[in-house]
């Protein structure tokens, strides 16, 4: 069955600067964006001004939810001086605790299944942080020779999976930070990485530089496929919540819908007219995209048809 996508939902007004960082609150009732220095709060199913809360950090670059949804992970910093992790309540915004570990910004951030949260950053580093202990890390994980972009654990919790600029995909056991292995295939760096959710084999997704998007299973060492067909760099890639289905956009501003158990790419559109930098998935199926220029832009996935909120 072809998969169509509809006309954005909603476009929110231009900002002075990139959207690095979307998440859908936990009900979906609300959309949270990076902005400098703050994080903005957008209600998509009411008539509302959006609310700002205040953050410290210069530029802010990823967002995570806890499980139980009650606290957010803020990550950014001051680019080549610091970066941290923020933890804030939801939805209050009130700040919890800081990690300002980084040499240089903090660039993703990912809660496992069972509460640990890893975070990583432009100094090529990647920590799992003492949540008992505001400040401390509990875990170094070393190998990455430049910026990390992206982390992820596996469903099961054992299994990390972390992504950079030095063109690499490195899997990591979570308990003794020990690298289980590296992967070298992208031929750019890698910007963004996911995992298929409630995979029992444990399949993640990543997207780089080179034009891909490619399928691994990290657990064994295997690369399983290559979806070419970007024009240019992919910068963000997600799964469908139920796992059938792969989101990937970038440079081009083109979204395209890729069918998880093959190469096949079921449906694109033109997103933005600008790179695009930032991709985020709702709990009802809705995507959000953000781009260079500031503008974001809510879209809704249903089967065959082609839906228009008004």
């Amino acid at each position: 069955m072809k998969l169509l996508i509809s006309f954005f939902v909603a476009a929110f007004a231009l900002q002075a600067a990139p959207v690095t960082a979307l998440r859908f609150s936990p009900d979906g009732k609300h959309l949270i964006i990076s902005r400098p220095r703050a994080i903005e709060v957008r209600a998509l199913e009411a008539d509302s001004k959006p609310r700002k809360i205040l953050c410290a950090f210069d530029k802010v670059t990823a967002f995570a939810f806890s499980a139980d949804g009650k606290t957010l992970a803020v990550v950014g910093g001051t680019p080549g001086d610091i970066g941290g992790v923020h933890l804030l309540d939801w939805p209050s915004g009130k700040v919890r605790g800081k990690w300002d570990v980084f040499e240089d910004v903090a660039t993703c951030v990912a809660f496992g299944p069972s509460g640990k949260l890893a975070a990583g950053g432009a100094d090529n580093s990647v920590v799992l942080l003492d949540l008992r202990r505001e400040g401390r890390v509990a875990n170094r994980f070393e190998g990455h020779t430049k910026a990390v972009r992206g982390l992820a654990f596996a469903p099961d919790g054992k299994l990390l999976v972390s992504v950079s600029a030095d063109r690499t995909v490195k899997s990591w056991d979570v308990l003794t930070s020990k690298l289980l292995r590296s992967f070298g295939n992208h031929l750019g760096p890698v910007h963004a990485v996911a995992f298929r959710p409630g995979a029992v084999s444990a399949f993640c997704v990543t997207a780089s530089d080179d034009k891909t998007v490619r399928v691994w299973q990290p657990s064994i060492g295997r690369m399983v496929r290559i979806v070419r067909g970007h024009g240019g760099p992919v910068f963000a890639v997600a799964f469908s919540r139920d796992g059938r289905r792969i989101f990937s956009i970038g440079q081009e501003g083109i979204g395209r819908i890729i069918d998880a158990d093959s190469d096949k790419v079921l449906h694109e559109w033109k997103a933005h007219a600008d790179w695009v930098y930032a991709l985020a998935v709702g709990p009802k199926g809705e995507l959000a995209t953000g781009d260079w220029r500031g503008e974001v832009r809510v879209w809704r996935v249903k089967g065959a048809r082609v839906f228009r909120m008004e």
